[in-house]
């Protein structure tokens, strides 16, 4: 079951990658950016599935603090991809940033399925898989509203904070929680150098769309 979970991750993380492209491509910037999307996050993706799912680059012996600092260098990492597209993400509609959440709710599925199968501590599994679920449940609702036209800004912050804290609650619990059960070589460190810092990501461009916007008028 622990490969067969792998591989769905591997997958939900394709699919992820995927729609990001396509959405990408309905940014109101006259700039075609598929195939810069494209290498960006599907070499990406291969750098993440050769370091951690094959040759298992965090030590055996790393401890919790120093795990948790090479999570937020890796997020922080990631923004230089997210800066090379700055133009394309900063012109998409909100509801399109807050779309690619909805992906949330199979990574969330994917936790529970982990926590039923023992390959994470249940507690653990089932918590931060339904505060996934209910951060995508709630993006994706908030994105239908706002593709109605309904000025949700109030929403908008809160649906985007309350994704951030799941994200931080999410990291800090295989740091701090459950490191010694599921040892560096586990699959979730696939999901964490790789959708984590896209949702993370969108997020913060969300939040940063929402105050420049308030700012103008």
């Amino acid at each position: 079951m622990y490969d067969i979970t792998t591989l769905y991750l591997i997958v939900m993380e394709v699919f992820l990658a995927l729609t990001l492209l396509r959405i990408l491509k309905l940014s109101k910037t006259k700039e075609s950016a598929s195939l810069k999307v494209g290498l960006i996050f599907g070499l990406w993706l291969v750098s993440v599935i050769v370091l951690f799912g094959f040759i298992h680059i965090l030590p055996s012996n790393i401890s919790s603090l120093f795990l948790f600092a090479i999570i937020l260098t890796g997020v922080a990492a990631s923004g230089v991809f997210f800066y090379l597209l700055r133009e394309q993400f900063l012109n998409l509609d909100q509801e399109l940033l807050l779309l690619p959440q909805a992906f949330r709710m199979f990574f969330g599925a994917g936790f529970i399925i982990e926590a039923v199968y023992d390959i994470i501590p249940v507690n653990y599994g089932v918590v931060d898989g339904i505060m996934h679920i209910t951060s995508a449940f709630l993006a994706l609702t908030l994105a239908i509203y706002l593709a109605r036209g309904c000025k949700c800004t109030r929403s908008l912050i809160l649906v985007n904070l309350f994704g951030l804290l799941d994200i931080v609650i999410v990291a800090a619990g295989i740091a701090f929680m459950i490191l010694p059960e599921i040892g560096t070589e586990h699959n979730v460190f696939l999901a964490v150098f790789y959708a984590a810092p896209i949702f993370i990501w969108l997020h913060l461009i969300s939040l940063y769309k929402v105050f420049t916007e308030t700012k103008a008028s």
